[in-house]
């Protein structure tokens, strides 16, 4: 499983928020928005990471974070994983950064004085996430232990904002001792009871995202800059190479009433195969099944066809390629073997 996701384009993986912990986390966070009497809604969407789009209220979220499997890849490949306290942490913070934009108010006096804005808000972001933090300075909130918020004025309203957001806690107790950082979340307490009562300044626009996931061609692997060598030799069940010799590509829209969706092929011929490859080899039909369930699936995520003029050349290989894998399987234990 974890190869097929970390070859499989993303846009073909069919991510959605709904049902994982980003749909809870988003839930969470505007609670915690409307028991503070704030009014803008954010566009939720799933990217190639957390981020708010400048001067709109829309929020992307990374997409590694809504499957299990796509975390442990993520932190075996790029070091860390995310909890759920992070997630809502991620949430809290990009919706600081969606309040400032809808009020705009890194352009008023207040906001420049206190968070130290000299430049040009939205053009003086330092390259490539590189800054230089002093982690002494008590300016700062750190609720992450990353000094994320001296990375820039957006960023440390936008964790500032985080931090007076999350529900039960004091966070006057908890930053006395650091008066910068006091200073800057009372200024988040005065902003957001100064404005919850105004509509936003901004008529925000749901269609200015940035890498959706929808949009995503390139491979989990190649977003993460790896190559997937152990999990293509140790995989037992890894198919898409058998299936692109099986079957055809997408056919050009022009010649598509010449072939129809191999998966559609698959399950109309599924009882079959499983009747006959089960019987044939002397494996329980739950084991051949299992196998075309994996074939069906994985040729709709790669959009494979059949010509629809050599349908019964093609079972006819199916059902060779079923009986060698299903053989390999009751002699070894798995479908495919070593190489």
């Amino acid at each position: 499983m974890k190869l097929e996701l970390l070859t499989t384009p993303i846009h073909l993986l069919g991510l959605p928020i709904k049902g994982t912990f980003l749909e809870v986390a988003i839930r969470r966070v505007r609670g915690d928005m409307r028991r503070a009497g704030i009014q803008i809604e954010p566009f939720f969407y799933l990217s190639d990471g957390y981020g708010t789009i400048e001067r709109t209220t829309n929020i992307g979220l990374g997409f590694y974070d809504c499957h299990p499997l796509l975390q442990e890849l993520n932190e075996e490949y790029r070091g860390w994983r995310h909890s759920e306290a992070d997630i809502l942490h991620l949430v809290r913070h990009e919706v600081g950064h969606a309040f400032g934009y809808a009020y705009k108010l890194y352009r008023t006096p207040e906001f420049r004085r206190v968070f130290k804005v000299r430049r040009d808000f939205l053009r003086s972001y330092p390259p490539a996430d590189r800054y230089h933090p002093n982690p002494w300075s008590r300016d700062f909130v750190n609720p992450s232990r990353d000094h994320y918020a001296q990375k820039h004025p957006d960023d440390d309203f936008a964790e500032t904002f985080a931090v007076w957001l999350k529900p039960r806690q004091d966070w006057r107790r908890r930053y006395r001792s650091k008066p910068g950082a006091l200073t800057k979340l009372e200024y988040v307490e005065w902003a957001v009871r100064s404005y919850r009562r105004e509509p936003p300044a901004i008529k925000n626009d749901p269609t200015k995202i940035v890498a959706p996931v929808e949009e995503l061609t390139t491979t989990v692997a190649q977003l993460f800059r790896v190559r997937p060598t152990k999990y293509r030799r140790k995989a037992t069940g890894y198919i898409d190479p058998d299936l692109r010799e099986l079957f055809w590509p997408a056919a050009p829209r022009n010649h598509r009433s010449g072939y129809r969706p191999a998966s559609r092929f698959l399950r109309q011929h599924r009882q079959a195969l499983v009747a006959q490859v089960s019987h044939w080899v002397g494996v329980e039909p739950v084991v051949v099944g299992d196998l075309v369930s994996k074939c069906i699936s994985r040729a709709d995520v790669l959009q494979l066809q059949v010509p629809k003029d050599q349908e019964m050349r093609v079972l006819v290989a199916v059902v060779s390629y079923l009986t060698t894998l299903c053989a390999n399987y009751a002699a070894r234990g798995k479908y495919l073997l070593d190489t």
